[in-house]
């Protein structure tokens, strides 16, 4: 994007501080996830296998780093694993018609993900301290979550062109005790890094000419932000009141990704009435929070299978609104009229806080072969009138599946998950165009309407070695 922000014309300041604020709504609500808030349910490519249902499960396994750090304890010696899965996206987005002010109809055609599948490795190391029952952990890894892009000149520009190359990751280092035979708990720090990029259309409509959805009045915006230390953490316990019974809870602390110098870009339109006007500044501040999160697991175990069943809570009504505040941002340039300031946006979003019943189990049929089948249900966090493409999460249902092979000191993972998700029909949207300079919505048109369809396909192998 190499063009200076411009608008031809003096008398067209209104219209130009009405753009700039459209561009700075978009600055927080840049993740690259969007189920059950931001998160798809599940992540590791064993614990994908039993469809996220590891709370109580995954004693000595390295994918407890994120699930429960309590069950780290069960670690007997020192291993290292790497997971690779790759998550493809399949959404699709049909437009409402909409009906002019002149009694035309307009219709739109159908538009699909153009994303190509996303890769999502992590890399996990831990084992005994040397100290009875004490065991450290350590790793990077990121939350399965979905990338999109659609055509530039689609009917669902307003809202998403692209967040295909947007990225999120934890750093994450625990430590877990088990003091007796039927008691552990863990605790972790963890530091959150993100890298969001969103590129979506604005409208440049002023009502003077032209129409809302003219392509000639559309403006292009990207922006950046990157927050590279935000820290959290999470801690767990693991009990086994009885034989073949367990029982586990963990926590996951809330996360606030901040970013006061976010990076703004923009390619005006090709209207000829954008030309001279310009921004003393091109950055923003945003923020955005993620969730406390609280899972509750309970197994039987047999000696050949075993069986979990996990309830989670996310609190995704901590995404309220988006929040952003200009850097000193003023238009300058207009003939006959000094700088003036663009102040600070409250965008409403009112999600949801969301929840989930997962089950899970392992057949273990050999010393050499065990086998997993997992099944969730999720709530989604988006309610009908803020629903769109930017976060489209509705009630989920996730079947999985996964297998292990060991040989030795290696094991050898693999997991498949299908999240089959309920198509959404919006005929009550509250998505507009953005264009704040509509304070009486008589300019913007409503974009969100209309028939949404996403299911998501996850793929992942990973390796386990554990040393002497």
């Amino acid at each position: 994007m190499n063009r200076d922000l411009r608008v031809k014309g003096p008398r067209y300041v209104s219209l130009l501080l009405a753009l700039l604020g459209s561009l700075l709504t978009l600055v927080i609500g840049l993740p690259k996830a969007e189920a059950s808030g931001f998160f798809l349910p599940g992540r590791g490519v064993r614990p994908m296998g039993r469809g996220g249902a590891y709370v109580a499960s995954g004693e000595g396994n390295l994918n407890s780093l994120w699930y429960n750090p309590a069950n780290l304890a069960a670690l007997d010696s020192t291993t290292l694993t790497g997971d690779l899965s790759v998550i493809g996206t399949f959404s699709k987005f049909k437009r409402a018609p909409r009906a002019t002010r002149n009694g035309e109809t307009v219709t739109y055609g159908p538009v699909s993900n153009q994303s190509p599948p996303t890769p999502d490795p992590q890399l996990l190391v831990g084992g005994p301290t040397g100290i009875e029952g004490l065991v450290w952990s350590a790793g990077v890894y990121a939350p399965y979550a979905t990338h999109q892009r659609f055509p530039p000149s689609g009917p669902q520009r307003y809202v998403l062109v692209d967040n295909s190359n947007s990225l999120m990751s934890y750093l994450h280092a625990a430590i877990a005790y088990q003091p007796t035979d039927w008691l552990r708990v863990g605790a972790g720090f963890q530091n959150m890094m993100a890298q969001f990029e969103l590129t979506n259309m604005l409208s440049g409509y002023s009502g003077l000419y032209g129409r809302p959805e003219d392509r000639d009045l559309d403006i292009l915006a990207r922006v950046s932000p990157r927050d590279y230390f935000a820290p959290t953490g999470n801690a767990g316990l693991w009990v086994r009141p009885v034989e073949s019974f367990q029982i586990g809870a963990s926590v996951q602390l809330p996360a606030t990704i901040q970013d006061n110098d976010a990076s703004l870009e923009v390619r005006m339109p090709s209207h000829p009435s954008f030309d001279n006007a310009r921004l003393t500044n091109h950055t923003v501040q945003g923020r955005l929070d993620f969730p406390l999160i609280a899972r509750l697991g309970v197994r039987y175990r047999h000696d050949v299978f075993d069986l979990e069943l996990t309830g989670v809570y996310e609190q995704w009504s901590v995404f309220d609104s988006i929040q952003v505040r200009p850097n000193n941002i003023e238009v300058e340039g207009i003939p006959g009229i000094e700088a003036i300031p663009v102040g600070p946006l409250s965008v409403p979003q009112h999600w949801h806080d969301t929840f989930s019943i997962r089950a899970g189990s392992a057949q273990h049929w050999n010393e050499s072969w065990t086998t997993r089948l997992g099944y969730t249900f999720e709530t989604g966090a988006v309610p009908d009138a803020y629903y769109s493409l930017f976060a489209p999460d509705p009630n989920k249902h996730l079947f999985a599946a996964g297998a292990t092979y060991r040989w030795g000191q290696w094991a050898f993972d693999l997991s498949a998950g299908l999240h089959l998700m309920a198509d959404r029909q919006i005929s009550n949207s509250r998505m507009r165009q953005l264009n704040p300079i509509d304070t009486e919505d008589e300019l913007a048109t409503v974009v969100g309407n209309g028939q949404y369809r996403t299911d998501v396909l996850i793929v992942g192998t990973g390796i386990n070695y554990a040393f002497e």
